[in-house]
């Protein structure tokens, strides 16, 4: 066959787009369409994402090589995880039919999570990831499922921007088809042909509601019979589209649109409020209560720590019941407690705190396991939960409370007297005095901190007494001692001035007594013990700490013997008198003479008993071991004294007008409510939109060829037609009753709104009591654990100080004790659990008021205060953008009913 140039450069483009159309029909790889879809949906978050006041910097759906959750096979080319073995014969074998044997191309796994996630953990010298509120909040965006499922929401938001924006954008479209053709010669149009349909176009969507579509074909038929032929066509259309009633409104064409780019602003205002609600549960363990977005309660950090810290309060309060067990022990054995029912009972007490404090270890065990799942980790992760936050309640310091664990232990070995000493127990003792030198150290440090906070303390108590007076004016009845500036004042002073110099005192004095235990040998101290031979710094301690040097030794036994035996004489002869005057009534006097004699034989006996087992000087290091141990008691309670009223809080007195009208300008679930009104308002008119009738305007053209190169277009076969399309609204049941329902759910999101923001102001008011009942109850408790940490020093000297022998103590002093101790123990949780409460209260009323803000890390920045001219301390608010008016919110002013023209005509 013969063709001209341009036959043949027709055929030839015709070829190529059969060729490039046949190439391209199994689309682009998996990898172009994922990278191509993170591409387009990352634009929309990073051009969407400028607003300071919601701004969103990790907004990446891929997890982080370190996190749990990252996938480490190809996303394109994932492996098999492990299935079930009965459910995965199904995918070979389908009712019968056998299945793809594909599924297996890339390979299985056995791994879900992660495998190399734990490399990336810091470990301790333990093995254990040490936590802390800012590596817990790190940990917690890195692992948390709950985490990544808000980034991914937020992503998938983007993605329905990206989609509705596409939908208003030049879309193309092509395609072509090849065909053989065999027709016998019985039926007409016999013989062979190949044809190849080939069309390229493009349409749009305007907002307008019109459409407008391009379309070029182009057919070639080669006839195969015969001397064989060819024949090309090819037709140009045009079509367009534009309703002029019903779909003709830019309300409607951009409604899907419009309500897709606000629901991606809520959900980046909801990312924004659920990293601050993510930080307050994972700090405090509280879930934030009506800020748009759900939670997954679990115990959080401060609550752990608060955990810890009433662990080693109960370990504590189950030291000082060991000290003072093993003191009514040795008082029952010396005859100075009545009974035995005072040595049990502190015993009980003993055995029921060791029982509560395995209850508590266990119990933090679980709330730690509980706290690690929160995070998105597994539960056996071991963790060491720490954090100078809360080091201010430990009123007594840690190495104290290991100090006098210690001394008890060692207390114990000396009166266990069928033991030996050990060889190293001199250094053991050298050791014990450097480490209490130490606690004195940390005491006069801690009287640095006391003195650095008395002006804050001072403004608060100032502030505190502000309020109370006015509480006090109507009706409540608070102690002045709480808000009293003078009386802290006092107290700081006589517990500067006058108990910790006594303290110090008498504790330097102890070190004078083991000076002299660990620098004298036991054969000259124990000459000095039988001859009460001491040097003058010596005796000088022991008066100020009011030990007895005249106390017996076992060399006393032999003298007190003699004098058993002129007792002896003394009783018989008393016995021969009364046998002579049995009848004689004057023989009774005798008698009480011969029963005192008698019980006096019955102590001699046992005292003489007890010095020929004595050791003087064992006896003497227990002695000064148990002064010093005192001594040790009486200074963790200088610390905590001093330690308590060292404590402030964070000063709050926003009114809550202020704290209302400051999250009506920054809250953004408030937001997020706001525009949600404005949607159900929007839909009043979509839906009324469809009451319309159907009035389209219509074009339609076509332009073909005139021969049969393809190429040359001719008018001569060209079509037009332009015309309108209408359908009259005779059936509007459906529209008619979406119109209703829009207009009814107007007025239900009207109710909702204005309920939640009576929820905000309630919660809002609520918090601030709450914060205000905290600094109350704060001052409280404070004085509460002053008062028993008195009690329990007024006790311990009750029991430093016992009867001298044939005395014997109260005996309600076992039970004052035992309540002393439990006391201050439960006085320094109630106060810690306050502090929790405060600082909980103190970061919901951020959130609530919507000031939360959050630095690159995800940690908390805690707001400035400053004074306000009326002398509250108030949160300032970031600077705002101006709020755009929401016209519903604004009520009209009472008119007669009209009829708008729009919807009646």
């Amino acid at each position: 066959m013969n063709q001209s140039p341009i036959n043949r450069y027709c055929c030839f483009v015709c070829l190529l787009a059969l060729s490039a159309v046949l190439g391209g029909s199994a689309g682009c790889t998996r990898q172009h369409y994922r990278t191509k879809a993170d591409h387009e949906v990352y634009s929309v978050l990073r051009h969407g994402n400028n607003d300071p006041r919601w701004k969103v910097n990790d907004y990446g759906i891929t997890p982080d090589a370190a996190s749990r959750m990252f996938d480490p096979f190809h996303p394109d080319c994932e492996p098999m995880p492990c299935d079930d073995p009965a459910a995965h014969k199904k995918m070979h074998n389908a009712a019968g039919m056998r299945g793809s044997a594909h599924w297996h191309d890339n390979g299985d796994t056995s791994h879900v999570e992660n495998p190399h996630w734990r490399q990336y953990l810091l470990l301790n010298e333990k093995g254990e990831v040490p936590l802390d509120r800012d590596k817990s909040v790190e940990l917690a965006r890195l692992h948390s499922p709950e985490y990544q499922s808000t980034v991914e929401n937020l992503y998938l938001s983007a993605m329905k921007v990206s989609q509705e924006r596409f939908a208003f954008d030049v879309q193309f479209f092509g395609g072509d088809s090849v065909l053989y053709k065999n027709v016998g010669s019985a039926r007409s149009g016999s013989g062979a042909s190949w044809t190849q349909k080939a069309n390229i176009g493009a349409e749009r969507t305007l907002a307008t509601g019109g459409t407008w579509v391009v379309d070029l074909a182009n057919s070639i038929t080669w006839t195969l019979t015969g001397q064989g032929s060819w024949r090309a066509e090819s037709l140009i259309n045009v079509g367009v589209t534009q309703p002029l009633l019903r779909g003709a409104s830019r309300k409607v064409v951009l409604e899907k649109l419009t309500q897709t780019e606000r629901d991606f602003l809520a959900e980046l205002r909801k990312m924004v409020l659920f990293q601050q609600g993510h930080y307050t549960r994972i700090v405090t363990g509280t879930p934030p209560q009506n800020v748009g977005v759900s939670f997954r309660g679990g115990g959080g950090f401060y609550r752990l720590l608060a955990n810890q810290i009433q662990i080693q309060n109960q370990r504590q309060n189950i030291i000082g019941l060991e000290e003072n067990l093993d003191r009514f022990v040795e008082m029952f054995e010396a005859g100075q407690v009545s009974d035995v029912y005072q040595v049990e009972e502190t015993r009980q007490s003993l055995l029921m705190a060791q029982s509560r404090l395995l209850d508590q270890t266990n119990r933090y065990q679980a709330s730690v396991e509980a706290y690690v799942s929160s995070l998105g980790l597994p539960p056996d992760l071991k963790v060491s939960i720490s954090d100078p936050l809360l080091e201010q309640f430990q009123f007594t310091s840690p190495s104290l409370t290991v100090l006098m664990e210690d001394i008890a232990d060692f207390l114990a070995l000396i009166r266990k007297k069928d033991r030996p000493l050990p060889e190293e127990f001199r250094d053991n003792i050298k050791n014990v005095v450097r480490r209490a030198e130490g606690e004195i150290a940390i005491l006069e440090q801690d009287l640095q901190a006391l003195r650095k906070s008395m002006p804050e303390r001072r403004a608060s108590l100032k502030s505190l007494e502000t309020f109370l007076v006015e509480r006090i004016r109507e009706g409540d009845r608070v102690s002045p001692i709480i808000y009293d500036a003078n009386f802290f004042e006092s107290r700081v002073v006589k517990l500067q001035r006058g108990d910790i110099p006594k303290n110090l005192s008498r504790l330097r004095a102890t070190f004078t007594l083991i000076d002299l235990i660990v620098n004298t040998e036991e054969s000259d101290l124990r000459e000095m013990i039988r001859n009460r031979s001491f040097d003058p710094a010596v005796m000088d301690a022991l008066e100020l700490l009011q030990i007895n040097v005249d106390a017996m030794t076992s060399a006393d036994a032999e003298l007190l013997l003699r004098r058993q035996q002129e007792l002896e004489s003394m009783i018989e002869q008393l016995q021969a008198l009364q046998d002579a005057q049995r009848t004689d009534d004057s023989s009774l006097p005798l008698q009480e003479e011969l029963a005192l004699r008698k019980a006096q034989r019955i102590e001699n006996l046992r005292i003489i008993a007890d010095l020929r087992q004595k050791d003087e000087y064992r006896d003497w290091i227990r002695r000064v071991l148990s002064v010093f141990q005192y001594e040790l008691v009486s200074l963790s309670l200088m610390q905590t004294r001093t330690r308590l009223d060292a404590m402030t809080l964070v000063p709050i007195a926003v009114t809550p007008e202020e704290a209302f009208r400051i999250a009506s300008e920054n809250r953004l679930d408030w937001m997020n409510r706001k525009a949600q009104l404005v949607d159900t308002w929007r839909q009043i008119d979509v839906t009324a939109h469809q009451l319309r009738g159907v009035l389209d305007l219509t074009f339609d053209g076509a332009l073909g060829t005139a021969d049969r190169n393809g190429v040359n277009f001719s008018k001569n076969n060209s079509a037009l037609s332009v015309g309108l399309k209408w359908d009259s609204p005779l059936n509007r049941y459906a529209e008619m009753m979406n119109y209703r329902r829009s207009q009814v759910e107007y007025q239900k999101a009207r109710r909702e709104y204005y309920t939640y923001v009576d929820t905000v102001q309630s919660d809002l008011r609520d918090t601030l009591r709450n914060v205000q009942m905290r600094q109350i109850e704060f001052e409280i408790n404070r004085n509460a654990v002053l008062v028993d940490t008195i009690r329990v020093d007024v006790m311990q000297l009750r029991m430093e100080q016992p009867p001298q022998r044939g005395g014997r103590i109260d005996t309600n002093t076992a039970q004052q004790l035992i309540n002393a101790l439990n006391g201050l123990m439960n006085s320094q949780n109630n106060l810690l659990g306050t502090w929790v409460e405060y600082q909980t209260q103190r970061m919901l009323l951020d959130l609530y008021m919507g000031t939360m803000a959050l630095d690159a890390q995800g940690r908390w920045i805690e707001p400035d205060v400053k004074s306000s001219a009326k002398g509250l301390i108030t949160v300032q608010p970031p600077e705002l953008a101006p709020e755009i008016p929401v016209p519903i919110l604004q009520v009209p002013a009472p008119q007669a009913p009209r009829l708008n023209r729009r919807y009646v005509e």
